[in-house]
């Protein structure tokens, strides 16, 4: 009887998975004509707009409301904007969906919330006081460069601070951690334990003993994997997806790409497909019905660029999905800035940061994560096989390993075809800009370091000469490059109104101007996020701008970008997001 009653239950599950199969196709959204709108469409054959067609999720026209006027039928529905200013959909080209839902429900231990190291481990201390003992203590955002008088903690003082749960504090740069020793031990980690590589490692003192530090990802694996298997639960991830992707979505992102994902197996992949596709797998409904994965509603596209170790999560045939696909390869040229392993031809300052947080030495210039032939045997063969392929640099040295490769690996195979990308470009030379540019070798800028680390890159960690060059944006504008701008949330959050203020006019938190020449218009600002991020996606034909033809993806705003005094940019408020004409609930 128990058996033909589980029979039952799935048969019905089955049927209602049909139904909602059929039902559950977000490419069909009717036919709605949005006019009495101020419409600043980022296309140049028609720059602003008052009315837009939208039949399922397709911009069917777009221009005045007397053009549009003779379309409102019965069959169509219109919407009266009544003046709001609507913006093409924000696309964020280089994020991390895994590692912001890993990080979601952690400990904010950041120069965001903090101000000084008492308000730091005050606040720690308290979260760990809500544990029981035993419990898992995971911390985000220690941030030695934001919280000026912040000591990196000791094993000893992680012992000291929580002597009772397995304790772990992740660097707001995600390239340090700190560990206690109940949190080694519940890894099975000692000091005898090997490095997984010379550039991942467990820091030891002169003695041999652990110290607590743990550099870099490859090292930090192990935590990570206990973290999911006895805290994240598969309801808990599945969950804090949705709430991150709706976060992105309420931040004016409509498209995100994440770069180089972190995970083992194809299951994820099955919850962002399931998440992002304007129509899911029938299989993949089933689970919805049963509760293992969530109901669908309009969330961003996803796009996808694997992790070099990971390749084997690349699909035999490159898919061709709109809304969501694996689209490329991800890897490593050199670390962090504000770890010590950024790649650079002149050496770090010697200071005080460097020294005693960074545990660099007087000269030291960082070195390559990969050896110049490894290098090009990689480009080499994903090249081959029609991948993008997108590298982190953010030195001067990495940037120009990376071009050099490209230069020989491109007298066997033309790299030019794939828009290859350079991740970050914290420090990018007019040269290798132009080389860049022979190659169609396309920069995404990480503009948050210099509004956050502006500072103290120029007085602590490079010098003012150096930083006072970091992030051209406005060389490779001029020259008619495309390029985007990025948050690498989570490091910092998806906000593009406030990347685009940073890039237009180039000043630090603390108010401090660096590179001045190379600021750049609100404009284009705008089309870094949106048309030139779209370009970097292969997607410029279908995303991008407010054009006929192209997908409904669009943004209302409370505020016209191009009108308001750009100190003013980062408080535009996102009131409405839309994806394939569907409006995103978050």
């Amino acid at each position: 009887m128990k058996t033909k009653s589980i029979i039952i239950l799935f048969f019905v599950a089955a049927c209602i998975a049909g139904y909602l199969y059929i039902k559950q196709d977000f490419k069909k959204t009717g036919s709605t004509i949005y006019k009495n709108a101020r419409i600043i469409t980022l296309d140049d054959s028609l720059p602003t707009a008052q009315a837009m067609w939208v039949k399922n999720g397709i911009i069917k026209m777009i221009g005045t409301n007397k053009a549009l006027k003779k379309f409102e039928t019965p069959n169509v529905k219109t919407k009266d904007m009544k003046g709001a200013i609507i913006l093409p959909g924000f696309i964020d080209i280089h994020t991390h969906v895994a590692l912001s839902t890993f990080l979601l429900d952690m400990i904010d231990l950041s120069g965001f919330k903090h101000h000084t190291a008492k308000e730091v481990w005050e606040d720690l201390r308290k979260n760990i006081r809500k544990k029981k003992a035993g419990e898992w203590v995971i911390c985000k955002g220690l941030d030695p460069v934001l919280v000026k008088d912040l000591k990196l903690p000791t094993m000893d003082f992680l012992n000291k601070i929580s002597p009772d749960n397995p304790l772990v504090i992740l660097s707001q740069s995600l390239h340090s951690y700190w560990a206690n020793t109940a949190a080694f031990e519940k890894v099975g980690i000692n000091s005898k334990t090997p490095d997984p590589s010379e550039s991942s490692y467990y820091d030891k003192d002169k003695k041999g003993k652990l110290t607590g530090l743990i550099v870099e990802q490859k090292a930090f694996q192990p935590f990570i994997k206990a973290y999911k298997k006895e805290v994240l639960t598969n309801k808990n991830l599945v969950n804090a997806t949705v709430r991150v992707m709706k976060q992105y979505a309420a931040n004016g992102n409509t498209s995100v790409a994440s770069l180089g994902i972190t995970i083992n197996d194809a299951k994820p992949l099955r919850l962002y497909e399931h998440l992002s596709s304007n129509k899911t797998s029938f299989l993949n409904q089933f689970l919805a019905v049963l509760g293992i994965l969530p109901k669908r509603q309009p969330l961003p596209r996803h796009f996808i660029y694997i992790r070099y170790d990971k390749a084997f999560l690349l699909p035999k045939k490159k898919p061709d999905n709109d809304f969501y696909s694996i689209v490329g390869i991800k890897h490593w040229m050199d670390g962090s800035p504000y770890a010590g392993s950024m790649f650079l031809k002149k050496p770090y300052l010697d200071t005080d940061l460097t020294r005693n947080f960074f545990r660099i030495h007087k000269g030291h210039r960082g070195h390559a994560l990969i050896n110049f032939d490894t290098l090009k045997t990689f480009i080499k063969k994903y090249q081959k096989l029609g991948w993008q392929i997108a590298i982190h640099a953010q030195g001067d040295a990495a940037i120009a390993e990376i071009i050099k490769a490209y230069e020989e690996v491109n007298k066997e195979v033309d790299v030019t075809k794939q828009r290859n990308r350079i991740e970050h470009c914290l420090l990018l030379s007019d040269s290798d800009i132009n080389k860049m540019e022979e190659l169609n070798l396309t920069p995404s800028f990480h503009i948050n370091h210099l509004y956050y680390y502006g500072r103290s890159l120029s007085k602590s960690i490079i010098g003012s000469e150096r930083a006072q060059k970091i992030l051209p944006v406005g060389t490779v504008d001029r020259k008619g490059m495309k390029f985007s701008l990025h948050a690498d949330q989570p490091m910092f959050e998806s906000r593009p109104f406030r990347l685009i203020q940073t890039a237009v006019e180039r000043k630090t938190r603390e108010g401090d101007t660096l590179g001045y020449n190379q600021r750049i218009s609100v404009s284009d600002g705008l089309k870094a996020m949106t048309r030139y991020a779209a370009w970097q996606l292969h997607k410029e034909n279908k995303l991008g701008s407010l054009t006929q033809g192209k997908y409904a993806d669009f943004i209302v705003v409370d505020k016209n970008p191009l009108r308001i005094p750009t100190s003013e940019l980062q408080n535009i408020k996102i009131l409405q997001t839309f994806v394939n004409g569907n409006k995103v609930n978050y």
